[in-house]
């Protein structure tokens, strides 16, 4: 019930803030996603009428040799301009709305596809195996006095295929989801996973360095394992109080995991929901019911941070 009131409290304070700092810029963007849409509408025309062209000739000629060259080339061009307006409003959108949005909750920066720890995603040992990681939306920030960082990411694996004597490198997005990493007022001696629990499956896992930890609450180790290099540090971390943050933060992120390492927390949200799509090239960018959309999505993230208490100034 009070996890209600606090959201009905947030959404009446962020449409004020809506009125007052998104919508004037929101207004501009639309007009700029005009302009950019009528360019689309002409280039696409222009190729359109190439492809007619293209088809006729052959369909006259049956050979494609009687096409002169430059025609080729102008027409290539004209599709590859075709996506040009596309892809700057998609960039120049997030990088306007996205900070200002994320604003709301704190002071943010905003970065397009930031490269990403790879050495820090090893060593958290919550990660999916993977041969490339790649980011899109990311934040970086404070929040309720908390160092924050946001990431939305994709994995990918390779695959070997040989097709006519040639082998070529194809790959395939295994997983996805949010990054989140808060910086914490207590450095840990060890490292302490919490993990999913897999059931018979949790006899297979091995982390390197890790200790599986027994803990008194059923209702916890049904839903999560836990694996550290220090089994006092572990439990003198994981109080009952905190093992029930933990239960409540999974109910709105179900496949969440965590890693408290150095002075840090590093959570990994798995979904394959794409988030943060707050605009749309061929759809107004005046729905508001789109960026409420977003807004929800950064608060049950930034939610973390409260469920878990790390803005307090004891944690252990």
């Amino acid at each position: 019930m009070s996890d209600n009131l606090e959201l009905n409290a947030a959404k009446r304070q962020f449409d004020i803030y809506y009125a007052q700092t998104l919508l004037p810029k929101l207004q501009q963007l639309e007009q700029k996603r005009k302009k950019m849409l009528f360019r689309f509408y002409l280039i696409s025309l222009f190729a359109l009428g190439w492809f007619g062209y293209i088809i006729s000739s052959l369909i006259i000629s049956e050979s494609s040799t009687h096409i002169p060259v430059g025609v080729n080339i102008i027409g290539c061009v004209a599709v590859l301009l075709t996506s040009l307006p596309m892809f700057l409003y998609y960039r120049q959108s997030k990088e306007s709305l996205l900070p200002l949005l994320a604003g709301f909750f704190g002071k943010f920066d905003y970065t397009f596809r930031k490269q990403l720890s790879e050495e820090t995603l090893s060593y958290s040992k919550i990660m999916k195996p993977y041969d490339e990681i790649k980011t899109d939306d990311c934040f970086e920030g404070t929040y309720d006095d908390i160092p924050v960082k946001i990431s939305e990411y994709a994995l990918y694996q390779k695959k070997y295929q040989r097709t006519n004597g040639q082998t070529r490198v194809v790959k395939h997005k295994t997983g996805g989801g949010i990054l989140f990493s808060a910086r914490m007022n207590k450095k840990f001696s060890g490292q302490t996973i919490v993990v999913k629990d897999r059931g018979w499956l949790n006899k297979l896992a091995h982390y390197k360095n890790l200790q599986r930890v027994g803990l008194e609450s059923p209702e916890f180790e049904k839903a999560y394992e836990v694996y550290a290099e220090d089994q006092i540090e572990a439990r003198y971390l994981l109080t009952t109080v905190m093992l029930e943050y933990m239960l409540k933060a999974k109910e709105n992120h179900p496949n969440i995991t965590f890693s408290f390492f150095n002075n840090e927390v590093l959570v990994n949200i798995e979904t394959n929901k794409n988030l943060f799509e707050c605009s749309s090239f061929f759809r107004t960018v005046l729905n508001k019911k789109r960026i409420e959309k977003s807004f929800l999505e950064l608060y049950f993230l930034f939610g973390v941070i409260k469920t878990l208490r790390l803005n307090q100034k004891q944690v252990l």
